[in-house]
């Protein structure tokens, strides 16, 4: 374990303030939890935590590299089927 890691008293998953980090960076990782689920329906294997994953991180394709809050970040992930959801979208 590096240094920095041992040092760390919570998990990045705890740290709220890293969702608008997680969410305008989730565009380079959708794609690839896609790929993770074919690759795990090839070999019969559960897909679900990966079709979700990609999902999620879908949802806040349009705030690429954009500056979110977090609040913004949460309400944008919830679903969307009955419209856009109230956050101001695609703030820089």
């Amino acid at each position: 374990m590096s240094h920095s890691t041992s040092r760390r008293g919570t998990s990045y998953l705890a740290e709220t303030a890293y969702i608008p980090k997680v969410a305008a960076r989730s565009w380079r990782w959708a794609p690839e939890m896609s790929e993770v689920a074919d690759a795990l329906r090839a070999v019969g294997l559960p897909t679900d935590l990966a079709e979700a994953s990609a999902a999620v991180m879908k949802r806040w394709d349009e705030f690429r590299d954009a500056f979110l809050t977090t609040h913004d970040a949460l309400e944008y992930v919830h679903d969307t089927r009955d419209g856009p959801p109230t956050c101001a979208k695609g703030r820089t």
